[in-house]
């Protein structure tokens, strides 16, 4: 009868301790999980040059120092970014560069940011500003940002800018400055 009591003692001790352990792993492992979660880039690349085409017609090339791919689809330029577009029979019509870009996967869109230059070269004009957007699909680029565009005449401000990525056509939403006409 004694035997049958500290045997019962020791089972309820046992499975007490049992739970006690289970409990205790399940949390540790909760607090690793937690903690061990990567959020950073899973790819990255050094030396980028891609070039881009639509039924075998070359539309873009975009070159960077480093790229840095993320889960989501997200992408970072930490070192730069340059770009160039081409229009009809591959002809280059524009060129972007900034100190660093981001690209958005959920928007399809870029962000330059950083000594941001959009030049067309059919139309020798050059775009400044600290940040600009490019939405591949819609093949524009927009900024809310301060803006100046270099012509060949005249030097225009303003703040924010709406424009075809190939700099053909833009639209300042609030111009700022003189303007000389003849």
């Amino acid at each position: 009868m004694i035997n049958e009591k500290v045997n019962s003692v020791y089972l309820k001790l046992a499975s007490s301790l049992l739970l006690m352990i289970m409990v205790c792993c399940s949390d540790t492992q909760e607090q690793l999980d937690e903690r061990d979660v990567y959020d950073g880039a899973f790819h990255e690349v050094e030396g980028l040059k891609l070039w881009y085409s639509d039924s075998a017609v070359v539309r873009l090339m975009l070159q960077a120092d480093k790229l840095q791919e993320f889960e989501n689809g997200d992408q970072e330029y930490p070192d730069g970014i340059y770009i160039e577009f081409y229009g009809k029979d591959t002809v280059k019509t524009s060129t972007l560069e900034a100190d660093q870009a981001y690209f958005n996967s959920d928007e399809n869109v870029y962000r330059a940011v950083g000594n941001v230059k959009l030049v067309s070269l059919e139309k020798n004009q050059k775009l400044s500003t600290e940040e600009l957007f490019w939405s591949r699909k819609d093949q524009r680029v927009y900024t809310e940002k301060f803006v100046i565009i270099e012509t060949g005449e005249d030097v225009l401000h303003g703040q924010g800018l709406t424009a075809a990525q190939d700099f053909s056509s833009y639209r300042i939403l609030k111009p700022t400055g003189e303007l000389g006409l003849d």
